[in-house]
């Protein structure tokens, strides 16, 4: 006899995110806030599920209907953050470029204004930090990072169809050296932002988009 799962059940979906969609918007926003606000002040380890679920006005059964724990919450924090975050940066210039400079004007315009929005965003830029606590934050961060790989992909296609990236290696293997050295800019923007003033983070931060412009670069 096949033994009984024992697993409580959860409302549908493949991430923590997805599954949250079930729940009535105004009572998702409000476990989602409150659960950003404290990661935001304390870092994911600082975090109390008790507190956020105090805050938000929800009982343990019915948020764990949705998330397994903490972990889960936070990702989906983080998945939010960064679909916002995506949307307002707007990659949609490098997606409808016709030339190659179109493409990569495209991508520096989307980026100044990524440095504009974190310094002007606290909780965003102090929900960057957490993002580099250790394995739990690591692991939780899978979700969000699989659908940054997505849209990676796609542009990285669109860049090569115009020439203005390299086609001579695998596409998944290019997708896999961008978003390495973009996850090091970023956690050493993370890890330093305090200490920038705004024009220099947007300085440095177009300098690492260059680097990277050149390392996919077609060979000559």
């Amino acid at each position: 006899m096949a033994a009984e799962d024992k697993r409580k059940p959860m409302a549908e979906g493949d991430t923590a995110l997805a599954r949250l969609e079930a729940l009535a918007p105004d009572r998702r926003a409000r476990l989602l806030d409150a659960a950003e606000a404290a990661f935001a002040e304390a870092g994911f380890a600082g975090a109390s599920m008790n507190a956020i679920l105090t805050a938000a006005a929800m009982s343990k059964g019915q948020a764990y209907y949705y998330v397994h724990d903490k972990g889960d919450l936070y990702s989906a924090v983080i998945e939010r953050a960064l679909g916002d975050l995506v949307d307002r940066m707007d990659f949609s210039a490098p997606f409808q470029a016709a030339t190659i400079d179109a493409f990569w004007s495209g991508l520096y315009a989307a980026f100044a204004r990524l440095s504009g929005l974190l310094s002007v965003d606290p909780v965003m830029a102090a929900l960057g930090r957490t993002m580099y606590e250790g394995p739990q934050t690591e692991k939780a961060l899978e979700a969000p990072l699989a659908r940054i790989r997505r849209s990676l992909e796609l542009l990285v296609e669109k860049g090569q169809g115009l020439g203005a990236v390299r086609s001579d290696m695998p596409r998944a293997l290019i997708v896999d050296m961008v978003l390495s050295a973009a996850r090091a800019l970023d956690r050493w923007f993370a890890e330093n932002w305090d200490n920038l003033s705004p024009e220099e983070a947007a300085r440095l931060n177009l300098e690492g988009l260059k680097m990277i412009r050149a390392m996919v670069a077609p060979a000559s």
